[in-house]
């Protein structure tokens, strides 16, 4: 079973063995993302030689990725381990190396077992809203066609898009005057009650954030909180 995660990869630790198209754009991904990056191969792509010559977080090794005395270290050594290369037997002593060393694979020739998958990704709200698709294998054609038309559906969808705006600012002032999360969660659906019908109606932001700024300073005396409605406005209008 596969579950989706949003995972961090600064600081993080990957292996590409294979140093063609799909080796390079693992890599670049992978670094771009902040993770350094080893690619072993017998030889790179022009695009990757020229990336690593600019980037010492991405290492090109030059060796047999068939030879596992050479290989096994740089397994070792990484966090999750990418496999593409076109060689059926190295692609299995990876593979191999990696289950005996409890590394996560993402295994771009065999989408059964891999166990990272990469998905087609895109964002909405200038990077504010991530989405990823994927078939898990079985088209990517399909998987990338349904990203684009999701990402055209989210960009169009007005009250979602408003919605996102008004909850994005509530979220950091709610942390601010009610840390402890069982007491802030129940707020944050209080409050999606309250402007679902103003973002219906495409009501200006700053009718909705007043009306978030009369409803929370009330809420706010309740809990014992002092914090009156002009510096809830303020807080709310930050960027």
């Amino acid at each position: 079973m596969r579950i989706p995660l949003w995972l961090e990869m600064s600081n993080r630790r990957v292996l590409v063995v294979g140093g063609g198209n799909v080796g390079t754009r693992r890599a670049l991904m992978f670094r771009r993302a902040g993770a350094e990056v080893r690619v072993v191969a017998k030889w790179f792509s022009d695009k990757l030689a020229e990336a690593a010559k600019k980037d010492n977080g991405i290492r090109l090794i030059e060796a047999d990725a068939g030879n596992e005395e050479e290989l096994e270290p740089h397994v070792e050594w990484a966090d999750i381990v990418v496999i593409a290369t076109d060689n059926e037997g190295v692609n299995n002593l990876v593979w191999r190396l990696a289950e005996k060393h409890r590394r996560l694979v993402n295994d771009a020739t065999n989408a059964e077992r891999t166990q990272v998958v990469v998905p087609y990704m895109g964002e909405a709200y200038n990077g504010g809203l991530k989405v990823a698709v994927t078939s898990e294998g079985r088209t990517g054609v399909a998987a990338r066609n349904a990203l684009q038309r999701i990402l055209k559906c989210l960009e169009r969808d007005e009250e979602l898009r408003l919605l996102y705006d008004v909850m994005a600012r509530l979220k950091p002032v709610l942390k601010k005057h009610v840390p402890i999360a069982k007491q802030r969660i129940p707020l944050y659906y209080e409050v999606e009650d309250l402007v679902k019908p103003l973002i219906t109606k495409l009501e200006p932001m700053d009718e909705i954030l007043g009306r978030i700024a009369d409803y929370l300073s009330n809420r706010f005396k309740e809990m014992g909180l002092r914090v009156d409605r002009d510096q809830l406005i303020q807080e709310l209008l930050r960027e």
